[in-house]
């Protein structure tokens, strides 16, 4: 005799079976929303990173790696240096044509150009000799020409200064006239008008010793006086 089993009996055997397909469909479910809800909130979260610099994370996988900043490159580095050698350099030198006309130029006018002479070994003059120096023409010839080439000098004049001028002088051996020195002065301006008057006179005849020139040492008074 063959036994039958009712539905109602199979029902109560795969319950077990279907509670625990339910517990892992559920269990699918709740992890599944649970993943979502996480994607959802990292799409809008902001993670710090090392450097202090806020990253948005988004739904795409994002490299967080921070890149250091890029060095600009140097605008002389690696830069070709090119130095020439010149070889065919000119040295040029300031030069002056001494050839020139200096016609050209200018005169430049009240220029006093003083040559002076080697120093010359000469003789001590002497005060005495054989023949005196003499003004050419005598005694006489010498007044003649005081009284013409004697300038009185007017402040002299005005305030009534007369005097005895005493000169010294050296007449040379071609009768020249030197080393002029005022022995007994009177007055500034009478000096200098007697210095003047000696050395503008022509030359003298030469004194001699023995026959021949010398140089020889005169003295003669030039007086001043009102009348």
């Amino acid at each position: 005799m063959i036994r039958k089993k009712s539905d109602k009996g199979d029902l109560e055997m795969r319950r077990g079976t279907f509670l625990l397909i339910g517990l892992v469909v559920v269990l699918a479910l709740v992890y599944a929303g649970f993943e979502l809800f996480a994607t959802a909130e990292r799409a809008n979260e902001m993670v710090l990173a090392d450097d202090d610099t806020f990253i948005i994370v988004e739904d795409n996988i994002i490299n967080t790696d921070v890149q250091p900043p890029q060095t600009p490159p140097d605008p002389m580095q690696n830069k070709e240096v090119v130095i020439e050698t010149v070889s065919n350099l000119i040295k040029v030198q300031p030069t002056f044509d001494f050839t020139q006309n200096f016609d050209q130029f200018e005169a430049i006018e009240d220029i006093h150009i003083e040559i002076l002479e080697e120093p010359v070994d000469l003789p001590p003059p002497v005060y005495w000799v054989d023949e005196m120096p003499e003004f050419p023409g005598g005694e006489e010839a010498w007044n003649e020409y005081l009284r013409k080439e004697l300038r009185y000098p007017e402040v002299c004049r005005t305030l009534g200064i007369t005097g005895v001028v005493q000169i010294e002088f050296v007449v040379e051996r071609d009768g020249a006239i030197s080393n002029i020195r005022v022995l007994e002065p009177v007055y500034r301006d009478l000096d200098a008008e007697a210095v003047r008057v000696i050395s503008a006179s022509p030359k003298w005849k030469a004194g001699k010793q023995m026959g021949k020139a010398v140089r020889v040492f005169y003295q003669i008074p030039i007086r001043f006086s009102l009348n």
